[in-house]
């Protein structure tokens, strides 16, 4: 599924309405896969999906939400009653195709939870 976020503190970050087919999925397996839409320069994080509550966190994720598509979207998270997802990376993948040697052009890194 397609969704807009940010990267902030070592983490993707989104927001999705609560009863979206998105939420009711990552309610029953929280697991899930970000990656980002140049396919021919894909990076793909594998993490764990966490619903995020603090409203402390919320204005500050607005603010760069804001800064990076313009608009503001706190009145609408706010109404519609969104869920805010923190997805932290167990494993990254990267692939660029346009490089020369396909061995070279892909790596991974994995990461333990702190």
């Amino acid at each position: 599924m397609l969704v807009w976020g940010i990267w902030w503190q070592d983490a993707f970050w989104f927001s999705t309405g609560p009863r979206t087919r998105k939420a009711r999925n990552l309610a029953g397996n929280p697991r899930c896969v970000i990656s980002t839409e140049k396919a021919d320069e894909a990076v793909i994080l594998e993490g764990t999906a966490q619903i995020v509550s603090d409203r402390t966190i919320w204005k500050h994720l607005i603010e760069i939400y804001n800064g990076k598509y313009g608009g503001d979207v706190g009145p609408l998270l706010e109404s519609s009653g969104s869920l805010i997802f923190r997805v932290a990376p167990v494993t990254v993948f990267g692939q660029d195709e346009h490089a020369q040697n396909f061995t070279e052009a892909a790596t991974r890194w994995t990461f333990t939870s702190s």
